[in-house]
């Protein structure tokens, strides 16, 4: 599983599970015809470091930025992150250091698993696609490439919050986050093997 972390679970992270498993699917119909076509393709989920008890739904505006580029956010409901969660995680992608944080205090073993968004798709230029290996030798290759590093994250590899801006904060964000997953869905899923 991949699992995408943020504060509140309504903005970022709610959007990066969307497009990720949309990214994800559009990537495995090319495949189909493949002869790699059984191959499992990773889940997506996604939670937050400070969610309301009770969860919530997504914010309308991140429902509204998805829904303008085909994708429905609008059954998201907010959940708080659990270390069962980062147990289960092959790949988890914080939105920003403070999140990276909270989820080695959660769970110090996760860290070598635990990448800011950016900086995913930018190890994993390096270290190239995953092509037949598991996602998680694929992830321990992006560990490595930290050259012993807790983390190679760069302020460059944080996504802001959109929370409380405007559409066009939303819209940043959603360009944003939808590179990073067409570049990690192309990285994971080769439709051409």
């Amino acid at each position: 599983m991949i699992l995408f972390v943020c504060t509140g679970n309504t903005c970022r992270s709610a959007m990066a599970e969307a497009l990720l498993r949309t990214r994800l699917r559009t990537r495995l119909r090319a495949r189909l015809a493949s002869a790699d076509a059984g191959r499992p393709v990773p889940s997506v989920a996604s939670a937050g470091i400070a969610v309301d008890p009770v969860g919530g739904p997504a914010t309308p505006t991140a429902v509204e930025v998805l829904a303008d580029r085909g994708i429905d956010l609008a059954g998201h409901r907010s959940r708080s992150l659990a270390a069962g969660d980062l147990a289960a995680a092959e790949l988890v992608v914080a939105a920003t250091r403070r999140h990276e944080a909270a989820i080695g205090a959660l769970d110090p073993l996760a860290r070598s698993r635990t990448f800011l968004a950016g900086e995913v798709v930018r190890l994993g230029g390096t270290v190239g696609p995953r092509g037949d290996r598991t996602v998680a030798a694929w992830v321990a290759a992006l560990d490595a490439a930290r050259a012993g590093h807790f983390t190679a994250g760069r302020v460059a590899d944080e996504v802001a919050d959109p929370w409380g801006g405007t559409a066009d904060d939303y819209r940043r964000c959603a360009d944003r986050l939808d590179g990073i997953c067409t570049a990690l869905a192309r990285l994971l899923v080769d439709p051409g093997t």
